[in-house]
């Protein structure tokens, strides 16, 4: 009988395991905060967005592990539904694209997570250049100055986010990534609207 009943709470301890490894789920009270350096350049009276002059973003999203693969979709979803463009994938980093282009470097965050806490410090770079020219972003991510280049016309902007994140109650790693992604995207996409309006 004691053998039968070991089995079974071995068994559901291996079930509950893989939910909270496998399944994406979240129920838990977070403490978020984002420090961010933001560097844009002035638009003027420019209120386009960038789908009214071009039906396509490209996005290079430069870094592995489950947060960038959920920052991916999060920023792919929440850009459609702001209106700023159709995205186009690219899987290499280049100097220049034929599209506005948006690329994100996702650095290794730091998580400790458990199925009822999780805490993450997840720090992000994020560049967009209206005329697909990336150029400016390395001397950006150096200097910390404005990136404001000869062209006026162009639109660029630079940004540094560092998530701190507290979360207590029933969080699936999956979950736990993709409420981290989510709230990155937000923070990404706020600034290129803000970029927009000038």
């Amino acid at each position: 009988m004691k053998s039968k009943l070991l089995w079974v709470l071995l068994g559901g301890t291996v079930l509950l395991s893989a939910a909270f490894l496998l399944l994406n789920f979240r129920v838990a009270v977070s403490s978020t905060q984002a420090s961010k350096l933001v560097f844009t350049t002035d638009s003027g009276d420019n209120l386009l967005t960038p789908r009214q002059g071009n039906d396509k973003i490209s996005m290079v999203l430069v870094g592995e592990g489950p947060l960038a693969s959920a920052l991916q979709k999060a920023l792919t979803e929440q850009m459609d539904e702001a209106g700023i463009g159709e995205i186009e994938l690219m899987q290499e980093l280049e100097p220049g694209y034929q599209n506005p282009v948006l690329v994100v470097k996702v650095r290794r965050p730091n998580p400790i997570w458990t199925p009822f806490f999780a805490m993450s410090e997840a720090p992000i770079h994020a560049g967009y250049a209206s005329n697909g020219d990336m150029t400016f972003m390395k001397a950006a991510e150096t200097t910390h100055t404005s990136v404001a280049g000869p062209d006026h016309s162009v639109l660029t902007m630079y940004a540094e986010y560092e998530v701190n994140d507290r979360s207590l109650g029933l969080i699936s790693r999956a979950g736990y990534h993709e409420f981290l992604a989510d709230y990155l995207a937000q923070e990404i996409v706020t600034a290129l609207k803000d970029l927009y309006r000038g």
